[in-house]
């Protein structure tokens, strides 16, 4: 199966260059209009947005559908339960025994698939466009203590690893004829303790080492600290700020305060 470390892909487009900060706000700002829209040809063309923004940003065919698929999947299974476990509303096109299928739950399950393809995809802007260095350094700058963004930028960089290891112990136990994919569920369980064993020798061998690196390097032995390249907003990232803003906002009034029906 095809696997991916890291969703960022390095490139030269407007999305790369914007401030990290605007792309964490605008995309919480565009996962808040998900909500705030109701009708479902108004959370079409958000997600088509999505997806324009996600072509903007030049990912890999491969990548974007290594990531997307999940999503697709997930609102595929939304939208085919969702009149299946809600029987109100009329007309009631079938009945199954106890499941009544009716005309407005299918397309409630619909509305609600697009929103939650729209709350998804979008977060694969800011995984796609902001290297996980810069991801770190904006939610330090936002006000995450330091110490806690460490924590954070090394999850994000070891965690792939991990799974790396892992699929390598599984690929070496397969070579000495182990076999993971026979018998019941508690065989197979039990034949997964030959790979839980060194898998977990590796990870505490891993934090020794990663626990002498930051020693090495006096890890905390002076509380300001200095940045070699530090995040300053440009005039592009206001506007970007400013159209993501108004996104949320003409769309919020217009429902809440005019009663507009979107």
């Amino acid at each position: 199966m095809t696997r991916f470390d890291d969703l960022y892909t390095e490139a030269d487009t407007f999305l790369h260059r914007l401030d990290p900060r605007v792309k964490i706000f605008s995309v919480l700002l565009l996962s808040l209009l998900a909500f705030v829209l109701s009708h479902l040809l108004s959370l079409i063309l958000l997600l088509s947005f999505i997806f324009l923004l996600l072509l903007l940003a030049r990912a890999r065919y491969s990548k974007t559908l290594f990531a997307l698929k999940f999503v697709l999947r997930f609102m595929a299974l939304i939208a085919v339960l969702w009149p299946i476990f809600d029987p109100s509303g009329t007309p009631v096109l079938a009945r199954l025994g106890p499941v009544t299928i009716t005309e407005p739950a299918i397309w409630r399950g619909i509305t609600s698939a697009v929103r939650v393809g729209c709350l998804a995809t979008v977060w694969y802007i800011l995984m796609f466009t902001t290297s996980q260095r810069d991801l770190v350094r904006a939610l330090v700058k936002l006000g995450l203590r330091f110490d806690f963004g460490l924590t954070l930028a090394i999850a994000l960089r070891f965690f792939p690893a991990f799974g790396s290891v892992m699929e390598s112990i599984i690929d070496a136990q397969r070579a000495r004829g182990m076999e993971f994919e026979k018998g019941g569920v508690l065989t197979r369980s039990r034949r997964y303790v030959a790979v839980l064993g060194p898998a977990i020798v590796t990870a505490l061998r891993t934090a020794d080492t990663l626990s002498l690196a930051l020693e090495s390097r006096a890890y905390g032995a002076r509380k300001d600290r200095t940045y070699l390249r530090d995040l300053r907003m440009s005039g592009g990232d206001y506007v970007a700020l400013s159209i993501a803003i108004a996104l949320l906002v003409v769309p919020a009034v217009a429902r809440f305060a005019f009663e507009v029906p979107i």
